[in-house]
């Protein structure tokens, strides 16, 4: 979900009802509301009573529950038209917009609330987004600091600051808000993915239990198993434990979505690279290619396994497969002059 929108989803549920408690009489008996769920009734309601914020607004809720965005803009924009005091409704109606793309209409929204309440936190944090879209963080920074003075447990502000100060690159104070982040909210999934990538940026062990905790709330992730998988590939031991966990994490990927070419290509990687299994490295590189028919990448990589194996030949087809994907591949075509040569 998208975390601008967590703050206003007690208003949304409500909005059939009484528009966050907020609108004037002509508001709807839910008893009829929720057996008569047809547009039909919805603008027999606005008919009814015109001049009335909830028609519109439970109408508006219906449209987004058939996914017709456009319409449900429109009815909520009536609404506030009728009652601009509904700040809740104007908050909800910007993150309509900017899901959208009317960033200027999202924004519009959003500083109409502040307007009217200048302590509006969900809309502080709204801008504070948009600002970091644009890359204008001295804005974007005093609004999340602006947010923290009214309540400093708010997590999505802490993961904002985190990103900002990642984006301007200072990974120590990143690292520091969103470890604070998930000391507020130890359920934010987000933030503990990018403290693994900041840890595995910086070559450090904690990166697995930071992805080990995004798997563990989010078992299915692709995104998390996928990070720690990769670690566990680029930080390998020895006794080849962690690729044989890389391996599985892989598998874990394939079993989950079986078009997955990017873990049949790792799973290629490892072998190749790592293990010095070439044969193993040409199956999974094939693979990846029976998935993606124009990854150059993993034509050029079963070429390379091929020539390991001493297939000159087959090397030599694989390597003109990648450049028939992507001519200006030039590891391929090194590759591609070295066969050639000891084929003659």
């Amino acid at each position: 979900m998208n975390a601008l929108r967590a703050a206003a989803i007690p208003c949304l549920v409500a909005l059939t009802l009484s528009g966050c408690g907020n609108g004037p009489s002509g508001e709807i008996n839910p008893e009829e509301g929720a057996i008569l769920d047809s547009l039909a009734w919805f603008n027999d309601q606005v008919v009814e009573s015109p001049n009335a914020t909830a028609p519109y607004l439970a109408r508006g809720a219906f449209h987004l529950r058939n996914g017709d965005a456009g319409s449900a803009i429109d009815d909520y924009a009536r609404a506030i038209t009728l009652d601009s005091a509904l700040v809740d409704v104007r908050h909800e109606l910007g993150l309509m917009r900017f899901d959208v793309r009317d960033f200027e209409g999202a924004v519009r929204e959003w500083e109409g609330v502040l307007s009217t309440d200048p302590e509006h936190i969900p809309s502080i944090l709204s801008l504070a987004k948009v600002d970091l879209l644009l890359r204008s963080y001295d804005p974007a920074l005093k609004r999340i600091n602006d947010a923290l003075r009214l309540d400093d447990r708010l997590e999505e502000a802490y993961f904002l600051k985190g990103r900002l100060y990642l984006e301007t690159g200072d990974t120590l104070t990143a690292a520091s808000s969103f470890q604070t982040a998930v000391e507020v909210a130890p359920e934010r999934y987000d933030a503990y993915i990018q403290l693994g990538l900041l840890y595995a940026a910086a070559h450090d062990d904690l990166a697995l239990e930071y992805f080990g905790t995004a798997r563990t709330l989010r078992p299915n992730s692709i995104e998390a198993i996928y990070d720690e998988a990769m670690y566990l590939q680029e930080h390998g031991t020895s006794d080849g434990t962690r690729y044989a966990q890389a391996l599985s994490l892989y598998d874990r990927i394939l079993s989950l979505d079986t078009a997955n070419a990017s873990a049949a290509f790792n799973k290629g990687f490892v072998h190749l690279e790592y293990l010095g299994q070439y044969d193993s490295a040409s199956f999974w590189f094939e693979e990846a290619i029976a998935r993606l028919p124009y990854y150059h990448q993993a034509h050029y990589n079963k070429g390379l396994a091929l020539e390991s194996m001493g297939d000159n030949s087959g090397a030599l087809a694989a390597y003109n497969a990648a450049l028939s994907f992507d001519p200006a591949y030039t590891p391929a075509a090194i590759a591609k002059g070295r066969v050639l040569q000891a084929l003659r």
